[in-house]
């Protein structure tokens, strides 16, 4: 059952979707819809569509988020404007995915909040564009892992790919292999201003395919805050005509996500009143509330909802097989002699990266490590799928009525 202020956060945003303002028609607690607003990376569309009717304490609140992100974006423009003219200098092609792309779906970019800049460039050109953010732009390099690199400079972000997805969600599809073909699937474009003939953004099929892989991964993980649902929407509203909807429900077929897009869509049917290009025949009222109370518990990314402990135990069995003892011992096996490709992902076992044969002094290190630094905590990690089998399981049915 949702609160006051849930249902006047969603107002809000049903509003700004279909261009009305928001009437206060009832004084919400203001208080709880910040709260909810700042959780969801929504305050600056909250502020956009209440800035009239809310007292003056709680709207320079607002206000002062709502500058801090303007301030923001005009950095990133700065910064894409210098890496961008740098790359094309070295010829290097580039792409960028996700809230530089999608930002510009909305009224005003600055109404899409970002976290990082996400930026995909071919394998071997990835140690150049390392040395130019490092030596020539002064960013620091804080996280390493096999497929991102992220850096950090004066509150920006960038996340540097060399591949466009690269985890396993819960079924057998090699999603990292079919998002390989991005290079097939590009255009020009203008970024945060910027253009270049080396700087491209994916088409608007193949990124609509992506959103949906993206959103699934994070669900399956934590979850996601109405901002991915907005994405979706402003989407299929602004790309109208340019997303092949008969091709789009072929490949979600195809990708194992078509069930889950649809379960996605009826949902945004339902919480703003409008009507979307793919939909689910039924339902249930059950599965609608509770989809709607974990996406209000999860917040941005869900790393705050405590429900989401058995996330990684439920995603790893399931993609073992459909037997649940079975699947929970494959993935003990895995826990404690994980895969090199697994490894390579970790930032503190990079060494192995090219260097498959060295996996068996991996094992035996994380076995004496573990068993001696952090022994209860391993246990723990080991046991979950016995000893909270009825969370785990909870969890996996929810997933597969969700369509994952």
């Amino acid at each position: 059952m949702t609160s006051e202020p849930q249902r006047f956060l969603l107002r809000c945003l049903s509003d700004f979707i279909q261009n009305r303002p928001t009437e206060n028609t009832a004084e919400p607690d203001w208080a709880a819809v910040f709260g909810l607003a700042s959780r969801h990376s929504v305050d600056s569309i909250v502020y956009y569509q209440c800035k009239g009717v809310m007292p003056e304490e709680i709207q320079r609140k607002y206000l002062s988020r709502f500058v801090g992100e303007a301030v923001i974006s005009i950095k990133r423009e700065e910064i894409t404007s210098d890496l961008v003219k740098r790359l094309c200098e070295k010829s290097i092609p580039a792409v960028y995915i996700k809230g530089s792309v999608f930002r510009d779906y909305y009224r005003l970019p600055p109404f899409r909040n970002m976290g990082d800049i996400d930026v995909v460039v071919r394998h071997e050109d990835r140690d150049n564009v390392d040395r130019i953010l490092r030596s020539q732009m002064g960013f620091q390099r804080f996280i390493e892992n096999h497929s991102v690199w992220t850096y950090w400079k004066e509150n920006l972000y960038i996340e540097l790919h060399d591949h466009m997805f690269y985890e396993s969600l819960a079924n057998k599809t090699d999603y990292r292999a079919y998002f390989e073909k991005l290079w097939e699937h590009i255009r020009n474009a203008s970024v945060f201003g910027s253009v270049s003939p080396f700087l491209y953004v994916p088409d608007e099929n193949f990124h609509f395919l992506y959103l949906m892989a993206h959103t699934a991964k994070h669900i399956l993980n934590n979850g996601v805050g109405f901002r991915a649902y907005l994405d979706m929407i402003l989407m299929t509203k602004t790309c109208e005509g340019i997303l092949d909807w008969d091709r789009l429900a072929k490949e979600l077929d195809q990708l194992e996500l078509l069930n889950f897009t649809q379960t996605c869509f009826s949902c945004c049917e339902r919480w703003f009143g409008i009507k979307m290009p793919l939909r689910r025949e039924s339902l249930s009222e059950n599965l609608f509330e509770t989809i709607t109370e974990k996406t209000f518990k999860d917040g941005i990314f869900g790393l705050e909802n405590k429900e989401n402990t058995p996330a990684s135990s439920a995603k790893e069995i399931r993609q073992n097989g459909p037997s649940y003892y079975p699947g929970a011992l494959k993935r003990t096996l895995r826990k404690l002699f994980p895969p090199y490709r697994d490894l390579q992902l970790v930032p503190w076992y990079s060494f192995i990266d090219g260097k498959p044969w060295l996996l068996p002094f991996v094992w035996i290190y994380r076995f004496f490590y573990c068993g001696i630094g952090k022994l209860k905590h391993s246990i723990k990690l080991l046991m979950e799928p016995f000893t909270k089998k009825k969370d785990v399981v909870k969890r996996q049915e929810l997933m597969k009525e969700w369509g994952l």
